[in-house]
């Protein structure tokens, strides 16, 4: 897989949308990947599954600020899932915490998703 791809895929599971990232969130990519979680976030809240996603940059951290703002504009959540170290160490250079919640695995994920927004 090169620096310029990301493959992100959606399936929704009764009211919530689960979006896979696969690849690299950077300046390549970081617009396919807004405009594919804003679709889900107009309709339900969303998890995203960072299992399988390489590596973030500068590009990519302002990605997951843009995608909190577009959460709260649509008064749905995101939730965050299954980080890998890399995409951690990315947001804690980045100074970014507390963006989204993160859960510990993907059951808790969807009790999180699934509970009414205030």
């Amino acid at each position: 897989m090169s620096l310029d791809d990301l493959v992100v895929s959606t399936e929704k599971i009764d009211t919530v949308y689960v979006t896979k990232l696969q690849g690299n969130l950077n300046n390549f990519t970081a617009e396919k990947c807004i405009k594919s979680v804003i679709n889900s976030l107009k309709h339900g809240s969303v998890i995203l599954d960072l299992e399988e996603l390489n590596m973030v940059t500068t590009q990519g951290i302002i990605a997951f600020k843009t995608l909190s703002e577009e959460a709260f504009l649509h008064k749905h959540k995101i939730i965050l899932v299954n980080l890998p170290l890399s995409v951690r160490q990315a947001f804690l250079m980045a100074g970014v915490r507390n963006l989204f919640p993160i859960a510990n695995n993907e059951e808790a994920a969807f009790k999180m998703a699934s509970r009414p927004s205030r």
